[in-house]
């Protein structure tokens, strides 16, 4: 499965980055956005619900404007709806919740922007991992590296069973796979894997850049639970609810992922029902200390990964990485 996932990935990294179109909002609100359609956010207050559709096709890979966004549009969320408690974190493209940071962010890297871009990486972790929302991540695409890191982050993982998507048998994967790039994940990502799924089980996987079908997934922990088409089951008042919160100009297209969108949506709702005070007291119990040792070790964070990054053995894995992709793709 890792193979086919990364000759999904190969075609989605190479294409050229557009972005375009309306925002538009049909629940409720209609939220502005800096970057306009980077992320696309719906709004339910009834329910005390929101969504932040990834949008920057073709695999929503991680830039420092899409970092960015991120961090916007979930603080635009607490800082504006306080009627809103939980938020999921969903992919426009069916295939790739995100195919992880941006490799035109890491080769041959401007010096003035890749702290800046870092910087903005990490303030994705404190306000998606610090966040007063529950969130939930609605995976029915595959979640690589940064992709898993955004995953994980979040308070509750739905993913996809696998099945027939576009024509062609899908079943996405996650998982930090690093080291097949030739790189490493950085300390603070890697600590956030042996918190979800153990020390031993995270050592291995890290060192092998594993990434895990679905089932293997949920049976080691990194997602809570599995959905197929098939499993749907939801009232016709749920299936209303979940087209109202849903982008317009995204709703056709995310109705391919109903099933698992349901379920994240149902999670999203028994969190909201939850006394906010008890429930951001009791997350702050287990990752307050986490976010903290991310505040102070920030800076050094940031040279070692910048350091890092700028090694010529590093820079050469990359460009091989990259080839590597355009040799997949070319026999597609």
């Amino acid at each position: 499965p890792a193979v086919n996932t990364m000759r999904m990935i190969a075609s989605s990294i190479l294409a050229k980055f557009r972005i375009g179109g309306s925002f538009a909002i049909r629940h409720h609100r209609r939220l502005s956005s800096a970057a306009g359609d980077l992320i696309q956010t719906g709004i339910d207050e009834d329910n005390g619900v929101a969504i932040l559709v990834l949008n920057r096709p073709p695999a929503n890979s991680l830039s420092m404007e899409m970092n960015e966004e991120i961090s916007r549009s979930i603080k635009n969320i607490e800082d504006n709806y306080p009627k809103v408690q939980s938020v999921i974190l969903a992919s426009s493209n069916p295939t790739i919740f995100s195919a992880g940071l941006d490799i035109a962010e890491l080769i041959a890297p401007d010096p003035d922007r890749l702290p800046k871009f870092w910087n903005s990486l990490q303030q994705v972790y404190i306000d998606l991992y610090g966040s007063r929302l529950a969130t939930v991540s609605c995976l029915h695409g595959h979640a690589p590296a940064a992709g898993c890191f955004l995953a994980m982050a979040c308070d509750y993982r739905v993913m996809y069973g696998g099945g027939n998507v576009n024509g062609r048998n899908h079943v996405p994967t996650i998982g930090l796979n690093e080291t097949q790039l030739g790189i490493a994940a950085p300390p603070w990502m890697g600590q956030l894997l042996v918190r979800t799924i153990g020390f031993r089980k995270a050592e291995l996987a890290l060192a092998m850049g594993t990434l895990f079908p679905s089932q293997s997934a949920l049976e080691i922990g990194l997602v809570d639970e599995i959905v197929s088409f098939e499993s749907k089951q939801s009232s016709n008042d749920d299936d209303a609810s979940l087209q109202a919160l849903l982008p317009d100009k995204l709703k056709d297209q995310m109705m391919q992922q109903s099933a698992v969108l349901q379920r994240a949506y149902t999670q999203a709702t028994r969190f909201a029902k939850v006394p906010p005070q008890a429930r951001i007291a009791s997350k702050m119990l287990t990752r307050s200390e986490h976010l903290e040792d991310m505040n102070v070790k920030r800076q050094n964070d940031t040279d070692y990964f910048c350091n890092f990054m700028t090694q010529e053995e590093v820079q050469c894995n990359l460009r091989k990485y990259v080839q590597k992709l355009k040799t997949k793709s070319k026999k597609k």
